[in-house]
């Protein structure tokens, strides 16, 4: 975490990374809004959101580990419990636009400010 930083500032930090990132306003960023479906981002967008991840944590991060998540890739069947826990966790994503058996091409649609969030938690900064 950057000096002054606090566990409650990073979601706003995000946010504000994430609209100026894709040029979108600020209120369309949400917590379950997908990067890609909602707030249009592409393949290169997301190498300019973990540059600036890194230099506002002042942290280093290997390109696909922030976007990996915590889907279990090794079976449908844990593919299948992996979204399944997404569900609970994020009631307001629009689950509606996947199909009932998610597969792997679909997991970058899965991207939010929470995936980021997320991430950053489990690095202890968040």
């Amino acid at each position: 975490m950057t000096s002054g930083t606090t566990s409650g500032d990073v979601p706003v930090q995000v946010t504000a990374i994430v609209a100026e990132a894709l040029s979108v306003p600020i209120e369309q960023v949400t917590p379950s809004a997908s990067l890609i479906d909602d707030l249009g981002a592409e393949s290169i967008d997301f190498l300019d959101i973990l540059f600036r991840i890194e230099s506002a944590f002042n942290i280093k991060i290997r390109e696909n580990d922030m976007w990996t998540g915590s889907i279990d890739r090794t079976s449908q069947e844990s593919i299948d419990a992996s979204i399944a826990q997404l569900r609970i966790k994020q009631p307001d994503y629009r689950w509606d636009r996947l199909p009932a058996h998610p597969s792997q091409s679909d997991f970058a649609r899965l991207i939010t400010v929470s995936t980021i969030i997320e991430y950053l938690r489990r690095q202890g900064i968040a």
